[in-house]
């Protein structure tokens, strides 16, 4: 009898302790949900990428007599980390805006380039801040990298189809640690690198060291571009360590690194110069051809790529989107590319 009380005992303690357990866990759930609520979730913010001020270059000129669309429109814009300059000079340009304003305009920043394509397919304005303060103006202009297959396939899952505009030209890079001896690589000893038939940098003439490949996450521009533009189908190996987030993250882990000659990373041409800067860092050229812009517009650097506006095709001929997007392609709008520091796509 008395082992029965004890038994009895010992099992109720064991369901108020459960039940405790439980309460506690619908109390965290439910404080979490209310949390959520009175603090909505930030979005990612694409400036969190940039190391380098957005101020207007030296030389800087007023080429603008008049805006093209109303500065209630411009929230329309949504994109890339590596384009947010092309937005912050179109608002000097149209609006006057000082650096100052530029720095803390809520409306100069990009969602990066997947979230981008979903804004468009769902012409849904970009997530609110963490303050609670929002855009209603759904996003109707991005001004990204082509899109992947994946993005491709969701705006023809939705009936969308995209129009893109080339603005300016880039040239996508593979940069690595200052102290590595290796300063150009053809395209297919990157191949082999990325696809994992080459592991050392032995293999490539240079130090006996594992070659550590980063490697960004699926559908960011930069990764779109690595599997088109480079793979060109052929299989990537998973990569030596884990996915970097952001084209800033790829730059720090390629910097800093622990073994810092032994990595290689990618990224564009414009960014690593004008938005993120690092004295660690160096580009590798293709078969000995740097990224200039007379390599660009020639065509002669092998990665040559290109920013572009992108619409949805079913975007009315009249609409701001569309009038932003045709002033960008025009003489003027090519004028304000090359101010803002890129190659514009015309020949000089």
């Amino acid at each position: 009898m008395t082992d029965v009380r004890r038994h009895g005992g010992a099992l109720r303690w064991a369901v108020i302790v459960m039940g405790a357990i439980l309460i506690g866990l619908a109390l965290t759930v439910a404080g979490l949900s209310i949390w959520g609520r009175l603090h909505p979730k930030a979005p990612y913010d694409a400036t969190a990428n940039i190391n380098v001020s957005l101020t207007r270059p030296d030389g800087w000129r007023k080429i603008v007599d008049k805006p093209v669309v109303a500065e209630g429109d411009m929230a329309m814009i949504s994109g890339s980390t590596a384009t947010i300059p092309i937005t912050a000079e179109l608002f000097r340009q149209f609006y006057d805006y000082s650096d100052d304003q530029v720095r803390e305009s809520k409306t100069i920043w990009h969602s990066t380039t997947d979230i981008a394509y979903e804004e468009l397919v769902e012409r849904r304005p970009r997530d609110p801040f963490a303050d609670g303060s929002a855009s209603q103006t759904p996003v109707s202009l991005i001004l990204v990298t082509p899109p992947s297959p994946a993005e491709q396939k969701m705006g023809s899952d939705k009936g969308v189809e995209f129009h893109l505009t080339p603005v300016a030209l880039d040239g996508f890079v593979f940069i690595t640690h200052r102290d590595n001896p290796i300063d150009s690589l053809s395209l297919d000893q990157i191949r082999g690198v990325y696809s994992g038939v080459i592991t050392n940098w032995s293999q490539l003439g240079g130090l006996d060291a594992p070659i550590t490949a980063y490697q960004r996450e699926a559908g960011s521009g930069s990764q779109t571009a690595m599997e088109t533009l480079v793979m060109d189908g052929m299989a990537m190996v998973e990569p030596v360590a884990t996915k970097v987030y952001g084209m800033g993250g790829l730059v720090r882990q390629v910097s800093e690194y622990q073994n810092g000659p032994s990595s290689i990373g990618y990224t564009y041409n414009y960014y690593i110069n004008n938005l993120y800067r690092s004295n660690d860092i160096k580009v590798i050229t293709i078969d000995g051809i740097p990224p200039t812009d007379e390599n660009l517009i020639s065509r002669r650097y092998p990665l040559t790529t290109s920013y572009y506006a992108v619409t949805r095709a079913d975007e009315p001929a009249d609409s701001p989107a569309s009038t932003l997007r045709d002033f960008l392609a025009g003489p003027t709008g090519q004028e304000v590319i090359e101010l803002a520091g890129y190659c514009k796509v015309g020949s000089r």
